[in-house]
């Protein structure tokens, strides 16, 4: 199990959005798949959503910079383009 005790996950820890999804599909990949005890599939499942919550605030911080970024000198937010890269490992 790649859980620590009080539940949290090591990639929680790491707070990298790519290994937060990386982690979700490893954990829906194993509830698909495999033959698990109910403890063992409900501990993957609060893992997972723990992850889901972090990105999600991940997301929200991240906007909120980027609005920052694109407001013009009287306060007003633009409307621009943003071309994101993927992160390559």
């Amino acid at each position: 199990m790649h859980l620590k005790p009080g539940g949290e996950s090591n990639v929680t820890e790491k707070k990298g959005l790519g290994k937060a999804i990386d982690r979700l599909e490893q954990i829906v990949t194993r509830l698909e798949r495999e033959e698990l005890e109910l403890d063992d599939a409900l501990a993957l499942f609060d893992e997972g959503m723990e992850l889901i919550r972090g990105a999600e605030r991940e997301l929200v911080e991240s906007e909120g910079r980027l609005k920052q970024v694109l407001m013009d000198r009287k306060g007003r937010e633009r409307m621009a383009d943003i071309e994101v890269e993927a992160d390559e490992e």
